[in-house]
């Protein structure tokens, strides 16, 4: 006598199963047996390579990412490990990363650490602020520099040590324990405005920077410093096969983390692994194909909705990211706890880089649609009203992505405003009107940010400075609303 139906059910699922193998007709079989018959063996292979090339690409994004950048640090900007890489003016969309903020001078370098430490000397600040961040190749943040970082604007020497390093540290240096080789960082200089004398000034500090390797630290190389500002530096990963060969590579430089040994043992599956060499034929280029299709469409989906309602009902805005995954990891997106947050990783570094060790000094938050939910289409024009008094005591900005990259749309004439901007046109009541469409309104071209027709896109609103006092205080920022 059976114990339980359960039990009844296992066995004759068992004797099905066996019935199979001796050609009994599928007709005559359970459900989930027929279900089973319905599969050939090529079929099963070709499912299970598409579910585990998903995978593997949401798992795999903050890698890819990396790579995406530093290859164009190669490419276009003609750079190697350890050289200075800066925008010495406000970005346009050659600025090709995901979500820059056109007012800002970026800084950017890649080290590598297979040879051993490299020190990082950031110069003290003056005229100009700085802050930014050392970060793995995850785009794990791992230590704050700058103003808002272990040297609190006085500056410092950081070495950054590579995976399993046993040796000391020398003293005067501020040691900084990375989990891979390749690493990178994404400092922004804060001028008080965007005058070419500010600007310039800006640029004066960041050639102040070093980098070295820590055995040269007796007499250190000089530096290259390299200016992007007039070059498309392309740095977005391409969403076609040639991302697993992104993957392919970063997973054959960089180690093996414990989190990790599931999923590296999956993708040999794809002939992505250690030692493995990467050469899939048509058929499995294929498949990779319409599987980055599908985690594509999942991380831009996953991060227009992803995040916190900042005013809840009230209004579209959210939060960049998750803050129990983000901010509660401190971006690392793992926890003991509950393990590593994949998709809410995946979501952010589709669309977002170079992170700093939260909390941050900074407020930033994203909308996608109109205070009707409808959701942005570059084909058409919308407005947004900033109310008067905006809680920024250095500056406030406003700019536009595609929402398929997450980078600046293409070819846009204008990407983004701020409050620097000395053309921008304020009402007699503080308020600021700002306007996104193919064209601008008729008057309205200093308000006016570009979008391209056929193409959704998204916006970001960064409060530097922000005055939390009046956000506490009621400060509401308005939905976008569509005029046309």
């Amino acid at each position: 006598m059976y114990r339980s139906e359960a039990l009844k059910k296992t066995r004759s699922t068992l004797f099905a199963a066996c019935l199979l193998g001796l050609g009994v007709a599928a007709a005559a079989l359970p459900a989930a047996a027929q279900a089973t018959a319905k599969f050939t063996s090529e079929q099963l292979q070709t499912r299970m390579l598409e579910r585990r090339a998903v995978e593997a690409a949401l798992w795999g994004m903050p890698l890819v990412n990396f790579d995406a950048m530093r290859q164009a640090y190669f490419r276009d900007a003609g750079a190697k490990y350890n050289d200075v890489m800066f925008w010495s003016r406000p970005s346009d969309w050659k600025n090709q990363t995901t979500t820059p903020n056109h007012s800002t001078i970026y800084v950017m370098f890649f080290v590598n650490l297979k040879d051993g430490p490299v020190v990082v000397d950031i110069p003290a600040t003056k005229d100009a602020g700085l802050y930014g961040t050392l970060i793995d190749s995850w785009t794990v943040p791992m230590m704050n520099v700058g103003d808002a970082g272990e040297d609190k604007g006085k500056g410092g020497r950081y070495v950054l040590l590579p995976p399993g390093y046993k040796g000391e540290t020398p003293a005067g240096y501020v040691p900084v324990q990375s989990k891979t080789f390749n690493n990178y960082s994404l400092l922004r200089v804060i001028t008080k405005t965007t005058s070419d004398k500010d600007l310039a000034g800006g640029v004066d500090y960041l050639k102040a920077l070093k980098i070295y390797p820590l055995a040269n630290a007796a007499a250190p190389e000089a530096n290259r410093y390299i200016d992007v500002a007039d070059k498309v530096y392309d740095g977005i990963a391409r969403y076609d096969a040639s991302y697993y060969e992104s993957l392919a590579r970063m997973v054959a430089e960089e180690p093996v983390q414990q989190r990790d040994l599931v999923m590296v043992g999956q993708m040999r599956s794809l002939g992505i692994g250690k030692s493995i060499e990467f050469k899939p034929d048509a058929q499995h280029k294929a498949i990779l194909e319409r599987s980055i299709g599908e985690a594509h469409a999942y991380m831009m989906d996953g991060y227009a909705k992803t995040g916190r309602a900042i005013w809840g009902d009230k209004r579209k805005w959210r939060s960049l990211a998750d803050p129990q995954a983000a901010m509660d990891t401190k971006m690392t997106f793992d926890s003991p706890e509950q393990g590593v947050y994949l998709d809410e990783r995946a979501y952010s570094w589709f669309a977002m880089f170079g992170p700093i060790v939260p909390p941050g000094p900074h407020v930033y938050m994203k909308s996608y649609e109109t205070g009707k939910g409808e959701a942005l289409d570059g084909g058409h024009t919308y407005r947004l009203t900033i109310p008067a008094d905006a809680p920024a005591r250095d500056f406030w900005s406003v700019d536009a992505y595609d929402s398929a990259t997450g980078g600046f749309i293409r070819e846009a004439k204008v990407v983004g405003l701020d409050s620097y901007n000395q053309k921008l046109k304020a009402n007699a009541d503080g308020t600021v009107d700002l306007y996104f469409g193919p064209k601008p309104p008729a008057g309205k071209e200093s308000n006016w940010i570009s979008t391209k027709a056929g193409q959704q896109f998204f916006t970001l609103f960064r409060i530097y400075g922000p005055d939390r006092d009046k956000l506490k205080a009621g400060w509401v920022l308005n939905d976008i609303e569509k005029i046309k």
